[in-house]
């Protein structure tokens, strides 16, 4: 009774290692920041909400929320080129179903967020991967990625910041990949939900050099509204017609109440407080560094952006197994949860994933037990 297109497709590994914990267990599986949705959109919901229409929107999103997405986004592109979509994983399925013919390839990194794939065999595409290797800090080759590229190839995805990895790509790199991508006449999916958490250098989109760019984003992670459900694409415009109606015809549109929230938090009202809560990340990360140096022997490279460290644990495999092998029995043992790297495809194997989107205390006991458990 299964339909061929979802046969073998199954909740990725993060999901199913998050379900596999209990509520006494550490966890820096989190793929979301532990900060509440910052107490001015909260207030803000709670003093109009009585004033607002709920029932359905417009279906690309209201007229003045998608202006200010556009504007927010800085390039040139007009409000009618803007879908605001139920989170920024919508937007990838709606962009993928909008450009996938049967058999078609889209390039997707390895590792990388596993959604990716899943989502393009759903929509019947074929997804080829493009390796980040570890000895290059996981960054972008982009002639290894010119190589992967085939009159098959209808689009390639891109993730900066990136999940799992913490890289951030250099400006030179992603100026070169959008020029290879212009030339193959193909275009970037560009998931930029970690767009606004970076420690060193901000992170640049292709669409800043390349008009065949889709644009995803949301307010997830910059906001802590991962429960929102709010998202968008931003689109070359000769996409956007169909692409509306694929979202019509899926969710009809976006939650109202929802998008009110999202256009006080994008007219500043919660500035204040994202901006503290970068702060503390900050902090997180410098923390969760020196655990892993003071209680560990593994090596990692530190995260640029995103909220994610990966873990080498490939010394460690003789002993307790691959990475799969060792973050459920971390789990089982010591009760923290962490992300095998073998659920980010192959080029993660030998490494964990771990999160410093949790709190203080629990990032600097998670990693003493994962250093008691491995030493």
């Amino acid at each position: 009774m299964i339909s061929d297109r979802l046969a073998g497709i199954e909740k990725t590994l993060i999901r199913r290692m998050t379900e596999m914990a209990d509520p006494s267990c550490l966890n820096l599986g989190l793929g979301e920041p532990q900060f509440p949705t910052p107490r001015a959109i909260m207030e803000h919901v709670r003093d109009h909400c009585r004033d607002w229409p709920l029932g359905y929107t417009p279906n690309e999103g209201y007229r003045e929320l998608r202006e200010l997405i556009a504007l927010a986004g800085g390039r040139g592109a007009s409000a009618d080129q803007v879908c605001v979509t139920c989170g920024a994983q919508e937007a990838i399925f709606a962009a993928l179903m909008v450009l996938i013919n049967p058999s078609d390839e889209i390039l997707v990194p390895d590792p990388g967020y596993p959604a990716y794939a899943s989502i393009v065999r759903i929509c019947g595409g074929i997804p080829r991967p493009y390796r980040l290797e570890a000895s290059s800090g996981f960054s972008l080759d982009v002639k290894e990625i010119e190589k992967a590229l085939s009159s098959r190839t209808k689009a390639l995805v891109l993730n900066n910041p990136h999940n799992p990895t913490g890289a951030v790509y250099s400006d030179e790199d992603i100026r070169r990949l959008a020029a290879v991508c212009d030339d193959w006449k193909i275009p970037i999916i560009s998931d930029e939900v970690y767009a606004a958490i970076f420690f060193r250098n901000p992170p640049a989109s292709p669409a800043s050099f390349s008009k065949r760019v889709i644009v995803i984003d949301s307010l997830s992670k910059t906001f802590s509204m991962t429960g929102w459900r709010l998202g968008w694409c931003i689109l070359p415009p000769d996409l956007m017609n169909p692409l509306a109606a694929f979202h019509q015809l899926s969710v009809s549109c976006a939650s109202a109440l929802s998008q009110h929230a999202a256009m006080f938090a994008l007219r500043g009202g919660a500035d204040a407080e994202k901006e503290a809560n970068l702060k503390k990340l900050k902090r997180r990360r410098e923390l969760i560094m020196d655990g892993l140096r003071r209680h560990t022997d593994l090596p990692f490279i530190e995260p640029a952006g995103a909220f994610y460290i990966m873990a080498d644990v490939s010394g460690k495999a003789k002993r307790f197994g691959n990475s799969f092998e060792i973050a459920r029995t971390i789990l089982a043992r010591e009760k923290v949860v962490t992300i095998p790297g073998s659920a980010f495809g192959p080029g993660g194997e030998g490494r964990l994933r771990l999160s410093f989107a949790a709190g203080p205390d629990e990032i600097e006991e998670g990693i003493r037990r994962i250093g008691q458990f491995l030493s």
